[in-house]
């Protein structure tokens, strides 16, 4: 059988110098070969997620690659945030439909009507419900304070006494103060030193009920 020569005719160029290099063993001391267009094989297992060079997100299935969204990803983590906060973290709760009153006792307490109620009565019934709704006012209080105190530390930092209005219809309206900026500063420092005041003693009121309540270990009690 005749020996077939080989032919480099049809080769990429770069792989044809090296084909000449290897079967030479001679090349010039100068020459210099590029890999840019030699793409490295990398094996993937599945469930395997990978963002190339260019930004995209890949996503390494049974039946090949499948380019994922980053938006999709993000909803995804909403979507499971948002159904956290509608689900009750009660472990023994047997509900399997919440209703609107359970979803809003779930975004303020973390629980259903049912499993609420349940730990109330247990409350009630060691004579501290008096007690309990102290701290739960005064939490709440404590929590309103520290937003608007933090408000007003915004507030203090862009304060002006020109103030812009968008209105339904687009239309953008302006009023001034009859005050400096100067004079509002001082008053938004004056509301921001009464708010620490009051809500230092909230939370003083605050921490007395729970110092009461925190030898009970119940679930709807928790410190600061």
């Amino acid at each position: 059988m005749a020996k077939k020569d080989f032919n480099k005719k049809f080769m990429h160029p770069t792989r044809r110098k090296l084909v000449d290099m290897v079967m030479t063993g001679e090349y010039e001391k100068d020459t210099q070969i590029s890999f840019s267009n030699i793409k490295e094989e990398v094996k993937r297992e599945v469930g395997d997620v990978w963002e190339d060079d260019k930004g995209n997100i890949w996503e390494q299935k049974s039946y090949g690659r499948v380019k994922k969204s980053k938006l999709t990803d993000t909803m995804s983590e909403v979507r499971q945030y948002l159904q956290k906060l509608a689900t009750c973290k009660a472990t023994e709760c047997d509900k399997q439909k919440f209703g609107p009153t359970d979803k809003k006792l779930i975004s303020k307490t973390g629980y259903c009507s049912k499993c609420l109620a349940k730990r109330e009565q247990e409350i009630r019934n060691d004579g501290l419900w008096e007690t309990y709704s102290e701290y739960k006012i005064y939490s709440n209080m404590a929590s309103y304070g520290t937003d608007v105190l933090e408000k007003l530390n915004i507030a203090l930092s862009e304060v002006t006494n020109i103030h812009e209005f968008v209105n339904d219809d687009g239309s953008v309206e302006k009023w001034k103060s009859d005050k400096s900026v100067d004079e509002l500063r001082v008053e938004i420092e004056t509301d921001i030193e009464r708010g620490k005041k009051e809500l230092t003693e909230v939370i003083e009121k605050r921490n007395s009920a729970y110092e009461l309540l925190k030898d009970k270990n119940y679930e709807l009690v928790q410190p600061l």
